[in-house]
């Protein structure tokens, strides 16, 4: 049960800045954008950086930026601009998630 609510909390606080973000940045596009690339960072960097414990884990990765970040809106984006540049969007994030996640992985010593 307090798993559950470790999600919940950070769920509840993770839509919550994606809908603040969305208010402060009004171009939608951009700012789930920007949410979405947030929320990559916030999970890679609990998965590859926090030592604190699974609870941190669980409040940060399923919960907070699992509430942040929204595919729905990125697959809605494209199904209604089906369009070069709704193609670019989309593999764009997956290209600027993947080097969040580069920048953010522990160096492996050789």
């Amino acid at each position: 049960m307090k798993k559950l609510a470790l999600v919940a909390a950070g769920g509840v606080l993770g839509s919550l800045l994606r809908y603040l973000v969305g208010e402060v940045l009004p171009n939608y596009p951009i700012a789930i954008f920007i949410v979405n690339l947030m929320g990559v960072a916030v999970a890679g960097w609990a998965a590859y950086r926090i030592t604190w414990g699974e609870n941190w884990r669980i409040f940060l990765i399923p919960g907070l930026a699992g509430g942040m970040t929204t595919f729905s809106s990125v697959a809605l984006l494209h199904a209604q601009h089906s369009s070069l540049l709704a193609i670019g969007y989309f593999y764009g994030m997956i290209v600027a998630s993947i080097l969040i996640l580069f920048l953010i992985r522990p160096k492996v010593k050789r």
